[in-house]
């Protein structure tokens, strides 16, 4: 991501994306421009992100999403890695979710529940995440606040 393909959020009408890592939904600010597409950010890490550096990568999954923030969390999967190769772990988590007392919804559905006119507003930076190469989009500090 980076300003341009923000901007196209936008432009294009979309009501919402989910581009970024961070904490909770949020409005985008690039360079001081509020981008008006709401942010449904990735909370927890992907499996493919730390299976080599957790023996147990559900396990772990399920450990870190034990005390979610009030929003709860957006998961991010690979349809091409949990949809098939690693499809055995991913019902381990989906299993695990439930159990917890997950509600496991589509973006949409998530989205929906949301109340936008409240969502705060957050810069966006560009930093590293473990187990990924590159650099990401991520939700910084709030915009603006009092």
């Amino acid at each position: 991501m980076n300003r341009h393909a923000f901007r196209l959020t936008q432009k294009l009408g979309f009501s919402y994306a989910s581009d970024t890592r961070g904490r909770s939904p949020f409005v985008p600010v690039q360079n001081a421009e509020i981008i008006a597409c709401p942010q449904l950010p990735t909370t927890l890490p992907t499996l493919d992100e730390i299976m080599g550096i957790e023996e147990d990568a559900p396990s772990h999954l399920l450990k870190i999403s034990e005390n979610p923030e009030p929003t709860g969390h957006v998961y991010t999967l690979h349809a091409e890695l949990e949809g098939m190769k690693l499809i055995g772990l991913f019902e381990k988590l989906l299993h695990g979710w439930k159990a917890m007392g997950y509600e496991l919804v589509s973006l949409k559905t998530y989205f929906d529940s949301l109340n936008e006119r409240d969502l705060p507003r957050h810069e966006v930076i560009y930093g590293e995440i473990p187990g990924r190469a590159g650099k990401l989009a991520m939700q910084g500090t709030a915009f603006l606040t009092d």
